[in-house]
């Protein structure tokens, strides 16, 4: 599946899903959209920050393969938005942000639907 097309569906599961990144394991960003109602809480520069940061702990969480098995997803629930991390293939993320209140159950299934 093509990657614009992959982050449109994850975008029209809901209103409350407010952005979709791909990015790869060093945080460089591949592909980004947002809803168009979407007010945007924080700069370029921390949404960029916060990829990198997000890809680098998934790399870490890779090590703990052998003793734990795979990580399958991680969310990061905040007062205003709840961040979603899932991969996509072995070099890749899927980054989310919804709602706060939004279940982020409906993002890992729409996800998992694309392997």
């Amino acid at each position: 599946m093509e990657i614009q097309q992959a982050v449109e569906k994850i975008l029209k599961i809901s209103p409350s899903v407010r952005i979709v990144s791909l990015c790869d394991l060093k945080g460089k960003l591949v592909f980004s959209a947002r809803s168009k109602k979407v007010r945007i809480l924080v700069s370029k520069k921390q949404s960029l920050a916060s990829l990198k940061a997000a890809a680098y702990d998934w790399k870490q969480r890779k090590k703990l393969l052998k003793s734990l098995g795979p990580c399958k997803y991680v969310v990061a629930e905040y007062d205003k938005v709840k961040r979603i991390v899932i991969p996509a293939g072995k070099d890749h993320i899927v980054y989310v942000t919804t709602t706060a209140s939004f279940d982020h159950n409906k993002v890992i299934r729409k996800v998992r639907s694309f392997k």
